[in-house]
């Protein structure tokens, strides 16, 4: 459990210290964080680390208290959002392997992201949440476990065609190991 926990945490090192320049509320609860110097790449401002929060249940809380969860009013969602990017810095990941919750600290900030409770037969797509890196390597945990993968992996498995350039194979480390 603990190794697992050092392993999703060393992937997180380049952006610990860092504020999210960028937290977003897309479709239903989803939610995205931006980190790291940001550039033009297809006609939009990116940045090159992106954190997206997605088929999950979550909570914020500041010091102790709950300010929002992935059922709240989107208006209130989107203020306490702004208040991350002007006010916290990503200082650690927390990883439960048990119960499968990701805890995202942000100095007094808290977001705990847990499975969802509203898939139904939850498979390996269904990810929890994902982490975009600038080597475009990507970290995601999902109910089939903890998995990185290159997204021409992420290609040749939804289109069954292979790119030119092949990358390293995915990697899986499922809860049960």
């Amino acid at each position: 459990m603990k190794g697992t926990a050092i392993k999703i945490h060393q992937y997180f090192e380049p952006v610990i210290g860092l504020r999210p320049l960028r937290v977003k509320l897309g479709l239903g609860s989803f939610l995205t964080f931006e980190f790291g110097p940001r550039s033009k790449s297809h006609g939009h401002l990116c940045a090159p680390w992106r954190l997206w929060i997605y088929l999950s249940n979550w909570s914020l809380s500041h010091r102790g208290h709950q300010l929002v969860d992935s059922d709240s009013e989107r208006r209130r969602i989107n203020i306490v959002a702004h208040r991350l990017e002007e006010e916290a810095r990503l200082t650690g990941v927390e990883f439960d392997r048990r119960s499968r919750r990701t805890t995202f600290l942000f100095n007094d900030f808290r977001l705990v992201v847990s499975p969802a409770d509203y898939l139904e037969d939850a498979d390996e797509q269904d990810d929890y949440w994902i982490f975009f890196m600038p080597n475009d390597q990507v970290l995601a945990v999902g109910p089939s476990g903890i998995h990185t993968e290159r997204p021409d992996a992420l290609h040749t498995a939804m289109t069954g065609k292979k790119q030119e350039e092949s990358f390293e194979a995915k990697r899986v480390i499922r809860f049960e190991d």
